[in-house]
């Protein structure tokens, strides 16, 4: 552990504590330090008093083994028991205190004095000694963040999680109508945008707040840290409702995971291939075998994997390990609802050369940019994830092409395409395509005169955020009178004010 002296580090060969009170401290100088005149106080940070191996901050890994095998043990439970209506329900608690827990933090990291409030943290943050982490680009060789990853590979994983992501697709599916379905995503949409300012924005004022107390916080470990040092003095059972909503965000994508997973093995491929006349009893026992399989596997793979003590960004180890699989999938289904041309053989070429290219091509840039001091410059020494996802989506797409042109389509599954189950007529896709490359050349006018500086970020959002609804409210108006309805009662509605919203936030934060 460290030892503060009146709250300043030191260097120590050995510290030793007696009944909790500090017996000896020696110092690892030659020459002495002299502490008259001060009342002399002693801490430590960090370390632990049943495990001297573990570094200042660190989890026990004992205990994370532990909590990983309790986590799995009440998930498999509910979800054996009660399938997709456990999940659903679960979820829907689950996310209501995950955000009324966000919310609680960051309301209360917000009114430190420190911090004094979100103007105050902004006005910080663009000041002199601020470090400018409100801004959402960064220069394109940044190693973890660069804005050209942002706008490429970055797309291709919004596309992943909102398009084809199992999690997503089951609950769209669950709904009792196409209408519901669609509002769902569109209000999961809203809440997400709540994201940047009770998460991000909570995290760049406790950096700040920590920064102003003098306390060394890894970024993985910053809400364990809010929690002890702000609502922990609180009391009033705050910090177990918090630590309810964020147990029940880990809770959620795991029962997500596995209920998701048992259904593609027991319809996907025991049904399908196996035993194709399997009743309902026999396929809930194959479901939840898989379910144990699963969260058993899942279980090994976090506890070997997954550091619990690494300094790295969890969130950016997960999207970094997640982009190498899904370049092809998204390929995959893209193309399979845009062109009829394709086939299975091209759509499986896609996703086993996504893999491919996604674990191949940072080898071959790291070979490429050694001595190339042009390419080092514009993308770094390392290839970023996202880069590296953008290109692999681009290469599995020429694959899928090639393999599809080579191989019989099925004319029957050809006609699952956009136009073929009338989801757009082709005169629609047409406008829809038109005015999509129109608003990405406003989108890249206006970044153009905020980064010349003719016109302020706050500007361009507006207008890109007018743009944007204006857009949307065509489309859903012309939609509503088709279908005699009011234009708010239409989802195309309430998707351009998501959108529009989207669209103000990607400039206001430039």
């Amino acid at each position: 552990p460290k030892v503060l002296i009146n709250n300043k580090e030191v260097d120590f060969l050995e510290a030793s504590l007696l009944d909790g009170q500090v017996e000896k401290v020696v110092m690892n100088t030659s020459e002495p330090e002299t502490y008259q005149g001060l009342p002399l106080s002693i801490s430590f940070s960090g370390g632990n008093l049943e495990n001297p191996a573990i570094s200042p901050g660190d989890v026990d890994p004992f205990n994370y083994q532990l909590g990983i095998l309790i986590m799995a043990l009440i998930t498999g439970a509910y979800v054996i028991i009660g399938g997709l209506k456990a999940v659903i329900i679960t979820d829907v608690i689950q996310s209501a205190l995950l955000l009324l827990a966000g919310l609680l933090v960051a309301f209360i990291t917000f009114s430190q004095p420190e911090i004094g409030g979100w103007a105050s943290l902004m006005d910080r943050d663009l000041g002199p000694e601020g470090v400018e982490r409100f801004h959402l680009y960064n220069a394109s060789n940044h190693p973890a963040l660069p804005w050209t990853g942002v706008l490429s590979g970055l797309m291709v994983l919004h596309f992943y999680y909102w398009g084809t992501n199992q999690f997503i697709v089951q609950r769209a599916l669950s709904a009792t109508t196409d209408k519901e379905a669609k509002m769902g995503i569109i209000a999961a949409g809203f809440f997400k945008l709540l994201i940047p300012f009770f998460s991000i924005g909570t995290g760049i004022a406790a950096f700040y707040l920590f920064k102003d107390r003098n306390l060394e916080v890894a970024q993985d470990a910053v809400f364990i840290k809010l929690l002890t040092e702000l609502i922990s003095p609180l009391g009033f059972g705050l910090v177990g409702l918090i630590a309810a909503g964020m147990i029940g965000a880990i809770l959620s994508s795991l029962d997500s995971m596995m209920n998701s997973a048992a259904t593609i093995m027991t319809f996907d491929l025991y049904k399908k291939y196996l035993n194709p006349d399997a009743d309902d009893r026999k396929l809930i026992s194959v479901g939840r075998f898989w379910i144990i399989v699963f969260i058993v596997l899942a279980g090994f793979i976090t506890i070997y994997t997954m550091d619990p003590n690494s300094k790295d960004s969890f969130f950016l180890h997960v999207a970094k390990h997640q982009g190498n699989l899904i370049a092809g999938v998204v390929v995959a289904f893209f193309l399979g609802m845009c062109w009829k041309r394709a086939t299975a053989a091209g759509g499986v070429a896609a996703i086993l050369a996504g893999v491919l290219f996604s674990y191949s091509i940072p080898v071959l840039y790291a070979n490429l940019a050694e001595g190339n001091q042009t390419l080092i410059d514009l993308f770094g020494s390392k290839l970023n994830f996202m880069h590296g996802a953008f290109v692999s989506a681009l290469l599995s797409a020429q694959v899928h092409i090639v393999i599809s042109l080579q191989t019989q389509p099925d004319e029957e599954k050809g006609k699952l395409t956009w136009i073929g189950l009338q989801i757009f007529s082709a005169k629609e896709l047409s406008v829809f395509l038109k005015t999509l490359l129109f608003c990405l050349a406003i989108y890249a006018t206006l970044a153009t005169l905020v980064i010349s500086e003719i016109i302020p970020p706050a500007m361009a959002a507006f207008i890109g955020a007018i743009w944007t609804f204006f857009c949307f409210f065509l489309s859903a108006s012309h939609k509503a009178k088709s279908v005699g309805i009011a234009t708010y009662r239409e989802d195309r509605f309430w998707a351009g004010g998501l959108a529009s919203c989207a669209i103000f936030m990607l400039f206001y934060f430039f």
